[in-house]
């Protein structure tokens, strides 16, 4: 049959066999699902057995690019990579189902090579990695690269023995020693997996996925789809923000930034932006890199314009990363911090998951509540060179490293600490979460680290996410989803407990969301930045896969992939019991600023454990599931015709 949109073949390895075959796509699962992380989801709930550890070999990896990825469409790039992650989630040491997303060109070598989807089962007897040109796939030998040779330096020598047009998907030594919170890096630009997708890979011996595509993916209305694209390009062009993303890149939100993820430790956010402002930042900003097709370049080549670290290059997007960590550890050279983020990519771990957890420990040591006994001899000091050897220690599992390589509830339980005691954002099945909530105050994306099964922020970034931002704007994005008056107006109802608007309502929908932008490739920074509402992603959609769609049929395509994905976890004993807001969230925080403490978006309420809890509450019964347990009723699984995932229900206790 003729494909258009979509590739038309699931490509699937085993890699303990070695057999390598190909079946046709399932265009009734595609078109339900939507592709990409939704079809993605609803593959692994066929291929993952319940209750397998991360590190099985019968633990798949499942490779899902976007729909619209590949066929000329703007900001379509985001590919999914779903797993069971190695995170340890709970104290009983399960772990959570979840999909990461990235950009790059992966998907669209993905797509041009006339694959959906890429599966992954089995482990090697040795190092490896994965060659694939058009129908052309083996299995190659990764022993020169596997533990001597980093991410980056991988990526570059397989781009050099295919050809530059070849996409690379590679882990570092994190990866290779199994750190459970180890990163696999994208053509050295963007990163997969903050809760260990890069462990998962190294469980298997998978060094790397070298892929490249010449074909092209088809499409069912050329001219529909032209006029589509034509009108999507002309709305974004004329975003007024455009043109310093152009300049800066991701650099180019600190102004936002320094509000919304603002550590309130040490120094004042005037004193925070001496050190890693936009004027900081401009200094090491070597080139602007975009994914294909891309409206709006974001990730940065930089180079380190002075110290002891100067003239080195490195990819990716530092400055977030350097700021909040440095604020945390007390390091205003943002050159040393440009350097650390070059180290941590380069070996495939997360920067703030290591970070935080070296901060914390280092705390912990200075009020004498770890020895040097617990420490493996160690003294935790406050400086730089401190910090790089206890990080160099959990890359390598060295020592104390190789008990915080294992996580925060392992790592607690080994050291006698409790995780949650970490002053910093809170902790959220087993996951630090990114911001924090009590000075960037409670908006809907902070909320959806405790409702989403994989405490992530991928996709999720709507207006909410920058400062004070006009209720009517906020309102007018919401319509553009396509849901319906009545959903809008639940939203848009002011109660005390939330303010202007029902956060919990409005995380269901943006998360339904969520997953329209990872099933269809959107780049999330085209719905939250620039004006394209899902309107305009459906006649896309429509026009390049020929099944129409408006945007509530996007929205009702991305419910049903959110609840397969909340049914993955459901099978691993998920429930509201783990949909669980940290205590310090409503503890005042003592800044230099001044105290400051969680309220709502519009900073009118203080919110309140049992606000959190009626907020919940709220999200649970706008998205119809079981109100005391947190999950899907029977009736929402028919509702939705997922009766082929209504035995998840039965692992429920």
């Amino acid at each position: 049959m003729d494909y258009y949109g979509f590739a038309g073949e699931i490509l699937k390895i085993d890699l303990s066999t070695g057999k390598i075959e190909k079946e046709p796509l399932d265009m009734e699962l595609s078109s339900n699902f939507l592709g990409g992380m939704g079809a993605g989801c609803r593959l692994l709930y066929d291929h993952l057995k319940p209750g397998i550890g991360p590190f099985s070999p019968d633990n798949p990896i499942i490779i899902s690019a976007g729909t619209l990825v590949g066929t000329g469409a703007y900001g379509m790039v985001k590919t999914a990579a779903s797993t069971k992650f190695p995170i340890i989630a709970t104290q009983d040491h399960r772990n959570y189902v979840g999909s990461s997303i990235g950009g790059a060109e992966f998907g669209t070598m993905l797509k041009r090579a006339g694959y959906d989807h890429l599966i992954i089962t089995g482990k090697s007897d040795k190092p490896v990695y994965i060659r694939i040109i058009d129908n052309e796939v083996e299995i190659c030998d990764a022993s020169s690269y596997w533990k001597k040779v980093d991410l980056f330096d991988t990526t570059d020598a397989l781009k050099k023995e295919y050809g530059k047009n070849t996409s690379v998907i590679a882990i570092g030594l994190a990866g290779e020693n199994l750190v459970r919170y180890a990163l696999a890096y994208i053509d050295k630009k963007d990163s997969l997996g903050k809760s260990g997708f890069g462990a998962v890979m190294g469980s298997k011996n998978l060094k790397a996925i070298a892929i490249e595509g010449t074909g092209e993916v088809k499409i069912a209305d050329e001219g529909r789809f032209k006029k589509a694209i034509k009108h999507e390009r002309d709305i974004f062009l004329a975003w007024r923000g455009r043109d310093k993303w152009l300049k800066m890149g991701l650099a180019a939100g600190w102004d936002t930034f320094k509000f919304t993820q603002y550590p309130g430790k040490r120094w004042t956010r005037e004193e925070w932006s001496s050190y890693y402002g936009n004027e900081k930042r401009c200094e090491s900003i070597d080139k602007i890199l975009a994914c294909p097709y891309c409206l709006l370049d974001c990730r940065i080549r930089w180079k380190i314009p002075s110290g002891e670290f100067a003239g080195e290059v490195s990819y990716g997007s530092p400055y977030s990363k350097g700021a909040t960590s440095g604020l945390l550890l007390g390091i205003s050279d943002i050159n040393k911090m440009l350097h650390w983020v070059n180290l941590a990519n380069r070996a495939g771990i997360c920067f703030y998951t290591s970070t935080r957890m070296i901060d914390f420990v280092t705390q912990l040591y200075a009020e004498d509540k770890l020895t040097k006994e617990d420490t493996g001899g160690m003294e935790l000091r406050r400086n730089y060179k401190s910090y790089l050897e206890l990080f160099n220690k959990i890359i390598k599992r060295e020592g104390l490293g190789d008990i915080l390589a294992e996580g925060w509830i392992s790592a607690g339980e080994k050291l006698g600490i409790d995780p949650e005691n970490y002053w910093y954002c809170g902790i959220s099945k087993g996951t630090d979460i990114i911001y924090e909530p009590r000075t960037a105050k409670l908006h809907p994306l902070i909320f959806g680290y405790i409702t989403n099964p994989r405490p992530h922020h991928g996709g999720l970034h709507t207006l909410t996410i920058s400062v004070n931002k006009p209720i009517e704007d906020l309102r007018r994005q919401v319509e553009g989803w396509g849901i319906s008056k009545d959903a809008v107006e639940g939203i848009f109802t002011p109660a005390e407990y939330t303010g202007k608007f029902n956060i919990g309502r409005y995380a269901r929908y943006m998360e339904d969301a969520m997953m329209v932008k990872n099933s269809t490739g959107l780049c999330a920074l085209y719905t939250v930045h620039g004006p394209i509402l899902l309107k305009s992603l459906a006649e896309i959609y429509s026009a390049a896969t020929g099944i129409e769609y408006s945007a509530g049929d996007l929205m009702k395509a991305g419910e049903r992939a959110f609840n397969v994905y909340k049914l993955l976890n459901v099978r691993e004993g998920f429930t509201r019991k783990d949909d669980k807001f940290p205590d310090l969230w409503t503890k005042p925080l003592d800044t230099p600023e001044g105290k400051e403490e969680m309220t709502d978006y519009y900073k009118i309420h203080s919110i309140t454990k049992d606000d959190l809890q009626h907020l919940l509450d709220d999200y649970y019964i706008e998205r119809e599931w079981d109100k005391e347990k947190g999950i899907p009723t029977k009736e929402k699984i028919e509702k939705l015709e997922l009766g082929e995932c209504s035995n998840a229900l039965n692992f429920v206790k």
